[in-house]
């Protein structure tokens, strides 16, 4: 195998050095970062039980953002003026 040598200066030096794990050479450490990392990597990564129950919680909260969304957007034609007088009733 070939070899090409390159610049690098000092920081970028000492931070490929912190990433270095025990007995990787500075190749090995530029390799494994710049490898292509695919979605694939973390199938199997949560139970089924678990994802669907990660799942139930995003539907929650995106049905949370969507119903926070209407009741500002209704308050703005209700209120032109924009002001929050009370804490509770901005995020409300």
């Amino acid at each position: 195998m070939s070899s090409m040598s390159i610049s690098i200066s000092e920081e970028v030096y000492a931070r490929l050095d912190a990433e270095r794990r025990e007995g990787e050479t500075f190749n090995g450490i530029i390799s494994r970062l710049t490898k292509k990392k695919s979605l694939m990597g973390i199938v199997g990564f949560l139970k089924e039980g678990d994802a669907e129950e990660l799942w139930d919680v995003i539907e929650e909260m995106r049905e949370k953002s969507r119903d926070r969304t209407l009741r500002i957007n209704q308050r703005g034609k209700d209120d032109r003026s924009g002001r929050c007088y009370d804490r509770r009733d901005c995020f409300a």
